[in-house]
């Protein structure tokens, strides 16, 4: 089912709750229409969060494989690498220089691991991968990444930090 084809029937579910309570609440409607009435909305929001749930659970491959070759990539010291797979937001205020330097010496990344990837459908796409890094310094620290979906249909990383204060 298509974006547009889920997000019509959460619009027209959404209508026809509201009609089943206004005609109940002004008695233009019988109980037992606006029972119809609420069932058939009823319907189309089960269509809806179906498509919701099918498409995160669709995305949460690609966007755990972004993920892990970001991390990759710094781990391998390829900062440029690494760099590239930030979003244009990120990479825009953000100088290659600057990035570079952030990933550098004591803070490289020597290792990771991911602990889950969430898809988040609600309040815009996206994806948030948690896990645990290990640093050149020899500590470890927690780690929260947020993806989003770039206009190449690829997953860009947004953010991520390390430590216990994010």
């Amino acid at each position: 089912m298509s974006g547009r084809l889920a997000r019509m029937s959460g619009l027209f579910a959404f209508g026809l709750v509201v009609l089943a309570c206004l005609g109940c609440v002004t008695r233009r409607l019988s109980v037992w229409a606006a029972l119809g009435v609420a069932a058939v909305a009823a319907g189309f929001g089960i269509v809806w969060l179906a498509s919701a749930v099918r498409r995160a659970l669709a995305a949460r491959g690609p966007a755990q494989a972004a993920a892990t070759a970001y991390l990759d990539a710094l781990v391998a010291g390829d900062v440029a690498v690494a760099y590239g797979m930030l979003t244009a937001d990120q990479r825009e205020r953000t100088a290659p220089e600057e990035y570079a330097e952030r990933h550098g010496g004591e803070r490289a990344v020597t290792g990771y691991t991911i602990d889950g990837t969430t898809v988040v459908t609600g309040g815009g796409f996206r994806a948030e991968v948690r896990g645990q890094v290990r640093l050149a310094a020899g500590d470890s620290a927690p780690l929260s990444m947020r993806l989003l979906p770039g206009a190449d249909g690829r997953w860009r990383v947004a953010d991520w930090h390390t430590g216990p204060h994010w």
